[in-house]
């Protein structure tokens, strides 16, 4: 027995290495924040949960079983490319009864989207039935596209959502779940409906009114940022901008907080300036991690030398890797003037 045990913990080791080794930013997110199989998932204390037919591993073929074939009623979610985040949003939207536009962009662009429709949106009080936004970089979503799914259940609790997706972790056309907090920057699209055509309103005692948010918004409570409004890719983005890329991107990062986000401003002030372009004369350590040789952030992207989102990205997985947090980061560079 003792033997199995040990068997099955070194094949699960195994396994965890082989899934952090090639992930993606969404699935090593989903790995670090725990995974919930669509048929389990349920909302807890005070929390709410859509039931439904969703289940790891849905295709395309399975998701337009739900409308005989078609891409969604009358072919309404035939404008975005089949086993995209926005098709499965469209048509998982569709099936539960939401009126989801046709045209509503790239997974980033649904917040604003579907604000200027009428519908109400929140950055704080998901429901389960949710449609949810993700700016580029927010959550590990793509640093030019977005990124959007449905909200499955709602924890408020824990302050966590449970969505299904596709196109993420699991890849193109597949559905899986993943399990992140509320406030992670993201907007969530109210499922009751339109708003009345106002452009923002206050939650009421009840919590059935909630603020219409911009996409790129901070969370409820934080002061601004001075780049918080920022809605470009990243490329070339001011050293503000970048800092409110990198404040969406480190709340990906489960166990990181306010403070982490701090040392993390203060160390790539002393390595870049928070500068996409700053180049070391004597090693050639570029952008703003200063990654040496500068090469090695194309693992985050081709656009690694003009893309502050892609730098960050890099970055953030190196500092994890090598210090576990930019407060180890900082502390290591204090003592060495570097990192």
């Amino acid at each position: 027995m003792k033997r199995m045990r040990r068997v099955r913990t070194m094949l699960l080791a195994a396994c965890i290495l082989t899934l952090m080794g090639g992930c993606t930013p969404l699935g090593v997110l989903q790995y670090m924040n725990g995974c919930k199989d669509g048929s389990a998932s349920a909302g807890g204390t005070g929390g709410s949960v859509v039931t439904g037919e969703v289940r790891d591993g849905m295709n395309i073929t399975q998701t337009r079983a739900w409308f005989d074939g078609e891409d969604g009623p009358d072919g309404v979610c035939r404008g975005y490319p089949a086993g995209q985040c926005t098709w499965w949003a469209c048509m998982r939207g569709h099936r539960l009864g939401l009126d989801v536009g046709s045209h509503w962009g790239n997974g980033g662009d649904w917040g604003r989207s579907a604000a200027s429709a009428g519908w109400r949106t929140t950055i704080t009080d998901p429901v389960a039935g949710s449609i949810v936004s993700y700016a580029p970089g927010v959550a590990g979503a793509a640093t030019f596209y977005g990124h959007v799914a449905i909200v499955e259940s709602v924890d408020s609790a824990a302050g966590t959502v449970t969505i299904s997706e596709m196109n993420a972790a699991a890849g193109p056309g597949i559905v899986n779940h993943r399990t992140h907090r509320i406030d992670v920057g993201a907007v969530y699209i109210l499922p009751d409906g339109h708003s009345d055509g106002s452009t923002g309103t206050h939650p009421d005692s009840t919590g059935q009114t909630s603020t219409v948010e911009a996409a790129w918004t901070c969370s409820t409570g934080a002061t601004a940022h001075p780049g918080a409004d920022y809605e470009g890719d990243g490329t070339h983005a001011s050293p503000e901008e970048a800092q409110a890329i990198a404040k969406r991107m480190i709340a990906s990062y489960s166990d990181w907080d306010d403070a982490d986000y701090d040392a993390l401003v203060w160390l790539w002030n002393h390595e870049s300036g928070w500068r996409w372009n700053a180049t070391n004369p004597s090693s050639g350590a570029y952008g703003i991690p200063q990654s040496l040789p500068a090469s090695k952030m194309a693992s985050a992207g081709d656009d690694w030398k003009d893309n502050a989102a892609t730098q960050i990205k890099w970055g953030l997985d190196y500092i994890r890797g090598r210090y576990g947090s930019p407060s180890a980061a900082r502390s290591f560079w204090l003592r060495n003037n570097w990192y």
